[in-house]
Formats: C-alpha cells, sequence, structure tokens
C-alpha cells in the first residue's frame, strides 16, 4: 500500500511538473502573439471570453491568461468589464486540458509511448535553435503528463477495493458540498486545477469514487483555484484585487449552478448516450466539466457590465500612489510586468511634467501628490524594474528595459531638480528669462496633454530645439549677468542666483527631453552639446 502512494505521488509529481514544462513551451512559443491578440480583439466582455478561451487553451495555464489580463486592466490597454470578460473565457479554456488529459491519457492510452515522446522532446531542446527549442520543451512536457497519469493509474489501482465510494461522503447534497470542499482543498494544495481534474479522473477510473463524486470534487477544483488567486492578491494593486476576487464570486457562483446541474446531466447523458457515465466515466466527466462552464459563460456574459460596477464599488481605488499598477504577480509574465511598468513611467513624468509647469507658473508645489510619497514610488518602481531586469526570460521586452531604465533615471534626476524650489524663484525673478520660461511651460502642458494618447514626435523635436537653444544661451549667460549686475547695483550673490536659475532650466529641460524621447521610442542620443556641471 505504501508502495502505491509513492507511486500515485510520484505520477502527480510528473503530471505537474510536464504541465509546467508544456506551458513554458507555449508561452515562448506563442505567448507574445496571444498577449497581442488579448488587447486587438477584446473589444467587449463578449469578445474577451473568447480571446480568454483561446489563449488559455493554446496556453494550457489560466494564471498566465489572468496576470497578463491583470496588467493589461492596470495599463488601461483594456476595461475591467472587457477583463471580466477574459476571466470568463479562461475558465473554459482550462477545460480543453481535461480533454487532453482524457482522450490521451485514458482513451488511448499513451503513457507506453510518453517515454519516446520525451526523448524526441529532449533532443529538440538540446540540439535544436529557436522555435524547435520551444517546440522540443512543449513535446518533452507533453510526454512527461502523460508518464505521470501512466503511474497515477498504477498507484491508485492499488487502492481498488480499499478505497470505495464508500470511504468518501455520500451523494446527498451534504456530501456533494462536502466533496467541493475537498475537491477545493486538493488544488490549492497542488497549485493546479488540472491536476486535480486529472486526479478526479484517475480515482474515477480505478473505482475509487463514483461518477457523481467525481464530479463534485472537480467542482471544487474550479473554487480552489481562485482562493489562491485571492490570497495571492491581498495587499496587491487594484486591477489584481478586483481580479481576483471577482474571479471567486464568478466561480462560487459557478459551483452553485453546477451542483443544481448533475443530477440533470447524469439523467439526460443517459438517456441520449446510453452507458456513457459507465462505459467512459472519463469523457463523461470532462463534458460535464465544460458544461457547466459553458452555462456559467452563457450566463455571466450578459450580467458582465452591472458585476463589474458592483466590483468596482467592493474594491475601491486605495489612490495616492503612481505605483499603484505595479504587482509583484506581473513579474511572472514580462509582457504584462512590461506594460505596467510603461504606463507607471509615463503616468510618473506627466506628474513631473504637471509639476515643473507650476514651478514656472505660480511656483505652487507639486499637485496632489505629496513629494515624500513620489519619491517613494519612484523608489517602488525601481525595485520593480530590476526585479523584472533579473529575470532570465525577459526574451524580446530587453530592449523596452533597458529604455525604461534610461527613462527611470532621467525621472529621478528630474525629480530632485523640482525639489529645489529657491533655483525656480531665481529664474522667476529675471526678467531676461521670462520668454523662455513662458516657452517651457508651454511644452510640458503640451506633453502632460499627449501622454494618455502617446507623446508625438513633434513635440519631441521642439523640446530638443529649446534644450538646445539653452545649450547655446548658457555660453554667453555668464557674461551677460555680470555686465547686468554692474549696471543695477546687484550683489555677487543675487548674480550667482540668477545664473543658478538658468542652468536649473537647462537640468530640467534636459532630463525631461531624455525620459521623453526613451519614453516615446524616440532617437535616443544625447545632445552633441553636453551640459557643462552636474546633472
Amino acid at each position: 500500500m505504501s508502495q502505491d502512494i509513492l507511486i500515485a505521488l510520484g505520477g502527480l509529481g510528473l503530471f505537474l511538473l510536464g504541465m509546467a514544462v508544456m506551458t513554458e513551451g507555449l508561452k515562448a512559443m506563442a505567448g507574445d502573439a496571444l498577449h497581442g491578440w488579448l488587447t486587438r480583439f477584446t473589444h467587449s466582455p463578449s469578445s474577451g471570453a473568447l480571446t480568454g478561451t483561446v489563449a488559455t487553451a493554446v496556453l494550457q495555464s489560466s494564471s498566465a491568461t489572468t496576470v497578463t489580463t491583470v496588467g493589461f486592466v492596470a495599463a488601461g490597454l483594456l476595461t475591467f468589464p472587457q477583463a471580466l470578460g477574459i476571466i470568463f473565457g479562461a475558465n473554459l479554456g482550462t477545460t480543453v486540458t481535461g480533454w487532453m488529459v482524457a482522450l490521451f491519457g485514458f482513451k488511448l492510452k499513451i503513457g507506453a509511448a510518453a517515454l519516446p515522446v520525451i526523448f524526441a522532446g529532449a533532443m529538440l531542446r538540446t540540439f535544436g535553435r529557436g522555435r524547435w527549442r520551444d517546440a522540443g520543451r512543449c513535446l518533452a512536457g507533453f510526454g512527461v503528463i502523460f508518464l505521470g497519469i501512466s503511474f497515477m493509474q498504477e498507484g491508485m489501482s492499488g487502492f481498488q477495493g480499499v478505497v470505495t465510494p464508500a470511504t468518501f461522503p455520500p451523494d446527498t447534497l451534504g456530501g456533494r458540498i462536502a466533496l467541493v470542499g475537498i475537491g477545493a482543498l486538493v488544488t490549492m494544495v497542488t497549485q493546479s486545477s488540472s491536476a486535480g481534474v486529472a486526479i478526479a479522473m484517475t480515482a474515477l477510473s480505478v473505482g475509487t469514487v463514483s461518477f457523481s463524486q467525481a464530479a463534485a470534487l472537480v467542482i471544487g477544483m474550479d473554487v480552489g483555484t481562485t482562493v489562491t488567486a485571492v490570497m495571492a492578491s491581498i495587499g496587491s494593486s487594484q486591477a489584481a484585487r478586483r481580479t481576483g476576487f471577482s474571479h471567486m464570486a464568478f466561480n462560487v457562483f459557478t459551483a452553485l449552478g453546477a451542483l443544481l446541474l448533475l443530477g440533470p446531466y447524469v439523467w439526460l447523458l443517459d438517456i441520449a448516450v446510453p452507458g456513457a457515465v459507465l462505459g467512459s466515466p472519463e469523457l463523461a466527466l470532462v463534458g460535464f466539466h465544460t458544461l457547466f462552464n459553458l452555462a456559467a459563460l452563457a450566463i455571466g456574459l450578459p450580467l458582465a457590465n452591472p458585476f463589474a460596477r458592483l466590483m468596482e464599488w467592493l474594491v475601491p481605488d486605495r489612490g495616492g500612489s503612481l505605483a499603484y499598477r505595479l504587482d509583484e504577480r506581473l513579474l511572472r509574465e514580462p509582457a504584462a510586468a512590461a506594460v505596467a511598468l510603461d504606463a507607471t513611467l509615463r503616468d510618473a513624468f506627466g506628474y513631473l511634467l504637471g509639476w515643473a509647469g507650476r514651478r514656472l507658473g505660480s511656483g505652487a508645489p507639486a499637485p496632489g501628490l505629496a513629494p515624500g510619497v513620489v519619491r517613494q514610488d519612484l523608489r517602488d518602481t525601481r525595485d520593480f524594474l530590476d526585479a523584472l531586469n533579473a529575470r532570465g526570460e525577459k526574451g524580446r521586452y530587453q530592449p523596452s528595459i533597458g529604455a525604461a531604465m534610461h527613462a527611470l533615471d532621467h525621472l529621478q534626476r528630474l525629480y530632485a531638480r523640482l525639489q529645489q524650489g529657491e533655483r525656480s524663484e531665481a529664474l522667476l525673478a529675471d526678467p531676461d528669462h521670462r520668454a523662455s520660461v513662458a516657452s517651457f511651460r508651454q511644452l510640458c502642458a503640451q506633453m502632460e496633454s499627449e501622454l494618455a494618447d502617446g507623446l508625438q514626435a513633434a513635440t519631441h523635436r521642439q523640446l530638443h530645439e529649446f534644450v538646445l537653444e539653452l545649450d547655446r544661451e548658457s555660453e554667453t549667460a555668464r557674461d551677460r549677468a555680470i555686465e547686468h549686475a554692474v549696471a543695477h547695483d546687484l550683489s555677487v550673490a543675487e548674480t550667482g542666483r540668477r545664473m543658478g536659475g538658468l542652468r536649473w532650466l537647462q537640468r530640467v529641460s534636459h532630463h525631461a527631453w531624455r525620459a521623453a524621447a526613451h519614453l516615446g521610442g524616440f532617437e535616443a542620443r544625447e545632445s552633441s552639446e553636453p551640459l557643462t556641471g552636474p546633472a
């Protein structure tokens, strides 16, 4: 008996390992394209359900789809109702794994062929290049999955006659609810609803549970996968919390409906296909899993918009931070992390442009947030960027990470300059530079208004020309400032203050120009006439 337990546990471990390897290979092959499709083809909750189903079916991971969706909502690329459609569709997409396991693992029983499949995948992974390497990883993972199922069947077959349906809660409403709880617990332990469904199928195939008991376990596994998501979202970004709680609420309602649907499903299936439950219990089980998720999708989609408003009311925006989009969960999906990071940097840039405009207008302090909060937000952004850069699977996002590093560096320097209120006051007191002040203030307002839809190249060129003009002006500014001081009896200290004001404007405009260049993807060369003195 102990040996059977070890074999079954080893089979489960192989299944989980195979799912992880295959999912990583699929993400490497098709992940970027699917992430693009999520935003390109999601226009409503209904279209979101379709893209969510397809993405999850292809990636074999609802977590990857959900985390990417969180990042896109945080960045403003998707609305929350659209994201709900994707999340609802991801539930249906997970059933594809069940069909794959039922057809290949139990009906065709390809476990014996798994070893040569694993060998072929390993060879492709070792000697292949590019897509072939990723395909090898997918193939090896596929083989390991069914090798794991074969071991699970072998291990659980030792429980025949020892563990029977009578061992589990009876087939009553109370018993089914208890089994739902057991199923949820299994998913929380394995961190994979697909593994839970495979366990239920295996137990059903060897007769340790009845069909109704296996179905109740599968219902609970759909609930369990959202409990871990909610726990992970606590203390996370607003988008992550709303997504996690919405997913759990939807799956709890789905579970209640599935419990009511179970009896009629067995009755109707026996009428439509006599003996199906006994002859092909694994296919009947995955058919039930698909049916109740499809029914939940059909009922949930028309209610997506009011449900989204309810969740927005229950999980309000905490506000008070520029870095609210940056959630550690996003680091698992570089596409979502890069999008959220870019949106955060743009928010920070917009805030600093508004602050610069106020500094050069009324001289008022930063709008909205306290400067100390902004300083911490920039540090949090730096930490998130460091964590993203430290991950090995950055892939094609490496150039955008480099641009983000450049942009963040200039934003931090711009923040430090804007803290120097005495410099801006000296600049405003100097009548010789009023035209330059007005021009830069106008450019700040123009760029701030463009950030939502994308910085314009024409505005960036104007800012570049302004920076170059200031550099040329600074070459003669010292002589003119001294002449002005002599003519108007100004002190040496006052003259130094006015000269410092011009240098301050040079550096502020320079950092704004560089940040805009990296955030807008414009020509990233530094000025051929570098600033003098420390940056």
